[in-house]
């Protein structure tokens, strides 16, 4: 399988440093959120915090590996990573609520438990909280998740080890970080990391951007679900 583009000019130390990047967003947003609250008054609950605190430490990362990006580099941040979108674009927003049947399928087969989740039940309970858990789950996530996994470190691990272990070494943590969200269900976790190669493929194939609009439509399709589920908001 051929990569989309050439060998990517960025290596493990960007990765790296994008990583290290994580620790000053994650400080830097969660202090912001809860100064906000303290100085306004109000004790916030978990479900305040979630959101407003996610939003604003996506944005931060982004923001601090675009300008380690630009300094080590030189180079346009989202083309060098496979951000251009691609042709015949529509195929791969309809991608998505098809790998979304067919993991509800899968689900089905692997007789997957619903996984009980407080957090998002209360999220999606409270009117504006639940649009931002929305744009959150449709753009912000993806985008950054497809930005990390798929943008930045497939290219290199598939440069250093061969595109199938690049598939694995990417996929199976990022099945993992979902795992408190789903209990450690072993086949949620068995059906991202299905999910995971299928974007891990569209992004070899056809670039980052691809794999990012196959993302944000399994996940609104997987919005949709909990409302289909009998969930009543």
């Amino acid at each position: 399988m051929e990569s989309s583009e050439p060998s990517p000019f960025w290596g493990w130390t960007d990765i790296v440093i994008a990583l290290g990047a994580m620790l000053p967003a994650l400080l830097v947003s969660g202090g912001a959120v809860f100064l906000t609250f303290w100085l306004a008054g109000v004790k916030p609950a978990s479900k305040d915090i979630a959101m407003p605190s996610q939003l604003l430490f996506y944005g931060l990362w982004v923001l601090l590996l675009w300008l380690a990006f630009r300094w080590r580099h030189h180079k346009p941040f989202w083309q060098s990573l496979g951000f251009g979108l691609p042709a015949n674009y529509g195929r791969f927003i309809a991608y998505g609520p098809a790998l979304t049947l067919f993991v509800g399928v899968a689900g089905f087969v692997l007789q997957a438990k619903e996984v009980k989740m407080p957090l998002i039940d209360e999220l999606l309970a409270d009117p504006v909280q639940r649009v931002l858990f929305f744009v959150f789950a449709v753009t912000f996530g993806p985008v950054c998740e497809e930005l990390f996994f798929r943008g930045l470190v497939l290219p290199v691990a598939a440069r250093s080890f061969g595109w199938l272990a690049a598939l694995i070494l990417t996929n199976v943590p990022f099945a993992l970080i979902h795992g408190p969200q789903y209990s450690w269900s072993w086949q949620h976790l068995l059906l991202l990391t299905v999910a995971g190669l299928v974007f891990g493929v569209i992004r070899l194939q056809s670039g980052t951007a691809a794999a990012t609009l196959t993302h944000c439509t399994y996940n609104l399709a997987m919005f949709g679900g909990f409302f289909l589920n009998g969930r009543n908001y």
